[in-house]
């Protein structure tokens, strides 16, 4: 049997060789993000950072969440100073989390160049199956606002997978198995409601905005459960009692009904 200190510095070594090789090793269980991580080197934004999951034998569900900002700013890291209760919900429920960046919108990106950024994020995290002890299979997009339209778009897009190509992220699937919005914003027929079709994502729902909201109108959010509802994907769509969306029942809390959302079509 291999002393403790064997074990040590077999790992000690193992990270050497990985950083050599330009590897993100990330220790599972390990509490700090890994920061910064490029998912791609077509523009300086295509960044995120990492939260592994607690320490387990079984490759861990992700939860991968998109800013908002319009399409014309916003950062990640919202989601860390804004929104820590949610790392925190879902890597007590054994998530792994990241956080991604994506380019502006610009005279040389338009929106479908920002969701094609997005959407290489995702085939990112899938192609560290392996290294970050995850499991491809059960991945969520997620987002505020512009953020939540990027993940809409993922779900009900065609997969931008090209099994043939010779780059190993190519070939990983886009599409989550499970959307979460949060702040509906406009341009959801745009996003969602034009690619939605019957057997895709379900999709869990949360508005709180007043009907005078010009850019997250609750119409939106309704819309968009509607047009879920007549397809027979399954949803769920709540609000915090400003808007005519279902209220959160008492004695919980939007995001615990998120992650059991995600516990029960993750694992169908």
């Amino acid at each position: 049997m291999m002393s403790r200190k064997t074990t040590r510095q077999g790992t000690a070594i193992a990270v050497a060789i990985m950083t050599l090789m330009g590897c993100d090793y990330v220790r599972a269980g390990d509490s700090e993000p890994k920061r910064d991580i490029k998912y791609d080197t077509k523009h300086e934004r295509n960044v995120l950072d990492f939260w592994p999951a607690p320490a387990s034998d079984d490759p861990a569900p992700v939860y991968v969440w998109f800013h908002g900002g319009g399409f014309k700013n916003g950062d990640k890291s919202q989601l860390e100073k804004n929104r820590k209760s949610t790392i925190d919900a879902h890597r007590k429920a054994g998530y792994a989390v990241v956080a991604c960046n994506y380019p502006f919108l610009s005279d040389d990106i338009d929106y479908l160049g920002i969701a094609k950024h997005c959407a290489r994020a995702v085939q990112f995290v899938r192609s560290k199956t392996k290294e970050w002890n995850i499991d491809p299979e059960r991945l969520v997009c997620s987002g505020v606002s512009a953020g939540a339209l990027i993940s809409e778009f993922l779900g009900y897009h065609d997969d931008f997978a090209n099994p043939k190509s010779e780059d190993a992220v190519s070939r990983q699937s886009s599409r989550p198995r499970v959307v979460v919005s949060i702040m509906q914003p406009i341009g959801t027929e745009q996003f969602a409601l034009r690619f939605m079709d019957k057997g895709e994502a379900p999709i869990f729902i949360y508005s709180d905005a007043d009907p005078s909201d010009r850019i997250h109108p609750p119409s939106a959010a309704i819309m968009l459960r509607d047009k879920a509802m007549k397809l027979g994907i399954p949803c769920v769509a709540l609000g915090g009692g400003r808007n005519k969306l279902p209220k959160v029942a008492d004695g919980t809390t939007w995001l615990e009904q998120q992650l059991e959302f995600c516990q029960k079509h993750l694992w169908k």
